[in-house]
């Protein structure tokens, strides 16, 4: 069984990484390929960190596989009423948590930051799916998200969200940086 569960993570992590780098690189991605890819590795995911009791990599893949899902179904999220500034607001109390938490014992502050690291990773995921984020700033927070969450990952040994947070945050990086070139190639 832990085999079986092993092979699936890697299975996840694979096709997240493909899927992510497929939104990052290609102008005209297809939104119901993405949505799929995302919504069977957030699925083999949560199957494999629950085996490592990786609560935040639930949280974030489980919420990912929700909004993937509605999203296939074609539910809209473009009543969403909170956007960016409520989200940035939450994740100023988050550093101000970290800070707080770091102050008083390092292990808490690593857990707080994999707790910021599943907010932020929902959050742009669904203000993104409805339309509120731009991909730039989606993958910009992508990257916070990745690193952030990298601490508690290697304390619960969960090696194929580990390597899938390290490959992201690059992608993100990467993607990011070429949107923002964009920009200055069309001005």
């Amino acid at each position: 069984m832990t085999m079986l569960v092993t092979v699936l993570g890697w299975f996840g992590t694979v096709l997240y990484l493909a899927n992510h780098a497929y939104i990052s690189l290609n102008a005209e991605w297809r939104q119901r390929v993405y949505y799929t890819g995302n919504l069977l590795a957030a699925v083999a995911l949560v199957i494999s960190s629950a085996f490592t009791q990786s609560w935040q990599a639930i949280v974030i893949n489980g919420f990912w596989a929700i909004i993937s899902f509605c999203l296939l179904r074609d539910v809209k999220f473009d009543h969403l009423s909170c956007g960016p500034r409520f989200f940035h607001s939450v994740m100023a109390l988050f550093a101000l948590a970290i800070a707080g938490a770091f102050w008083t014992d390092g292990g808490l502050g690593i857990t707080v930051m994999g707790w910021s690291s599943a907010f932020a990773f929902s959050a742009v995921y669904l203000m993104f799916s409805a339309g509120r984020m731009l991909l730039r700033h989606y993958l910009l927070w992508n990257l916070y998200a990745s690193t952030a969450m990298l601490p508690q990952l290697w304390l619960d040994a969960n090696w194929p969200v580990f390597t899938l947070e390290v490959c992201w945050g690059i992608i993100s990086l990467y993607g990011a940086v070429r949107r923002f070139r964009e920009i200055h190639l069309i001005s």
